[in-house]
């Protein structure tokens, strides 16, 4: 009895949620939207109101239009590049935040609960996160930051938070000419928008580059100015490269980790999405109910069936005007091209450890599950917040072996409430924290830290450098892209807490 009262409370919740999507859906489209700047419209001869061009095939349809009549694109894509660049200054807008969930972007992963520090903020409901009690929120800002697919906002006395994004056209192509951003990196970070975003991408540097022709492809010769560069291999990336594979052009794809690190970077075994795309070369993929193992697996069968051309574990260092076009350097060599894809993700490169031995497969610098360690010697290195989260987290399975390495006495740039749970597992002897300590070596079976200028191996199975890193915004204003910040505002079709 108890199992049907919970299912039938299940489908009454799915219900509802389902009739207010739809309802709000249809008001959004009947509801006139406003116009940024960055979306000029041109008024319609046959008076069926205003009209903007299509940003894929440029023909006009209607400004309130969800798709192109004409090519059948989506118009949501194009939603963060058409937003107005906000000029209030800062600081203007007061207030406490309030984080604001949109049902349509979230897939149901539960890391923006997970980083919640204020237990019972956010619950789930209907596989969808929501803010349960708002009450409770005190606008740490950790939901926002962690959501892989940006659907979480905040706003602030009912104004939406304003995002700091690339300034990106509607050919994603940025104010350096022949430099184009796609992806989480532009501002959306769905897996399909992604997948679209890459084949597009690559249909206007098609256009750009006129070959009519297969290339012929440059191989590893640093002088050969190819058509185009591609950095980073996720769903973005590896969708330009596909697609630039299909078309015959001279490209090549760099990755600094492997292929798909944002969804490696995804809860195990958690939701991803339930509606088909079109991978080029592949055809359409339907992963239902899917979760990242499923994608991860045809990801990896498209590479090795197609032969699409993706060089990983290669960090892209520096990208430079060259004459007719790009300079880029990596940690691995030189290239040269004449258009550049920055398909990245928005957490940066990681700093790195800079000792012997931190090339080895069992450094890492993110800690994706806490509870698949166990029975393990695991060292975390560092003194922020996510290194005191990851070393607790790690903590809890007893029979690991946890060590916290930091450079400083005290933890004073993280959170007094992770400093707390430190100071209680240590207490407990649940993790050994060594602290003015400095990691010197890396070993197949231990690390060698520097403690008061003496050096002591640890017996050691994994290393966790949780020590920062360079942010993309910081390598985008080297490279000479601008940085904006946006407005963006929310549609009808999105379900508010």
């Amino acid at each position: 009895m108890e199992t049907f009262l919970t299912v039938l409370f299940a489908s009454l919740v799915t219900f509802l949620f389902v009739r207010g999507y739809l309802k709000k859906l249809t008001e959004a489209k009947k509801a006139p939207r406003p116009v940024s700047a960055a979306a000029p419209i041109a008024a319609s001869a046959g008076g069926m109101g205003k009209m903007r061009p299509c940003p894929r095939c440029a023909k006009p349809i209607g400004e309130a239009s969800a798709f192109c009549s004409h090519c059948g694109a989506p118009l949501a894509m194009w939603s963060v590049h058409r937003a107005a660049v906000n000029t209030a200054a800062p600081g203007a807008v007061k207030g406490k935040p309030k984080p604001v969930i949109n049902a349509s972007l979230c897939i149901g992963c539960g890391s923006c609960i997970e980083a919640c520090p204020e237990t019972g903020a956010l619950e789930m409901l209907g596989g969808k996160a929501i803010l349960s009690h708002p009450e409770r929120c005190t606008g740490h800002a950790k939901c926002a930051e962690v959501c892989p697919t940006q659907g979480i906002l905040y706003s602030y006395d009912g104004a939406l938070q304003t995002v700091r994004v690339p300034m990106v056209k509607d050919n994603f192509e940025t104010n350096v000419p022949g430099l184009f951003i796609v992806g989480e990196l532009g501002g959306m970070g769905l897996i399909k928008t992604a997948v679209n975003e890459g084949k597009l991408v690559m249909d206007h540097v098609k256009k750009r580059v006129g070959r009519a022709e297969p290339a012929v492809v440059g191989g590893s010769d640093p002088e050969t100015l190819r058509d185009v560069l591609i950095v980073g291999a996720g769903p973005a990336g590896l969708s330009a490269a596909l697609t630039a594979h299909q078309y015959g052009l001279d490209y090549v794809a760099i990755e600094q980790g492997e292929i798909a690190s944002t969804i490696r970077h995804y809860p195990r075994h958690k939701f991803l999405m339930a509606e088909p795309l079109e991978i080029p070369l592949y055809g359409p993929l339907y992963v239902s109910d899917g979760t990242k193992e499923a994608l991860l697996a045809v990801w990896e069968t498209i590479v090795s069936n197609t032969g699409v051309r993706v060089r990983t574990n290669e960090r892209v260092e520096n990208v430079k005007r060259d004459g007719s076009g790009f300079a880029v350097a990596t940690s691995k060599g030189k290239y040269r091209a004449k258009n550049v894809i920055l398909a990245l993700g928005r957490r940066g490169t990681p700093r790195m450890l800079g000792v012997p031995g931190e090339e080895l497969g069992k450094v890492a610098y993110s800690l994706i599950e806490a509870e698949s360690y166990a029975g393990k010697k695991i060292l975390v290195v560092g003194g922020g917040d996510s290194a005191l989260e990851a070393a607790v987290g790690l903590s809890k399975h007893k029979r690991n072996e946890v060590t916290l390495s930091y450079r400083g006495g005290n933890f004073e740039r993280a959170r007094e409430r992770n400093r707390k749970f430190i100071a209680e597992a240590e207490a407990q002897g649940l993790l050994t924290v060594r602290r003015n300590s400095q990691v010197k070596e890396i070993r197949a079976g231990a690390v060698v830290l520097e403690t008061a200028g003496q050096a002591v191996e640890v017996p050691n199975d994994y290393v966790f450098a949780l020590i920062g890193g360079v942010s993309p915004e910081e390598f985008l204003q080297k490279t000479g892209v601008e940085i904006v910040e946006k407005a963006l505002a929310m549609a009808g079709e999105m379900a508010f807490n």
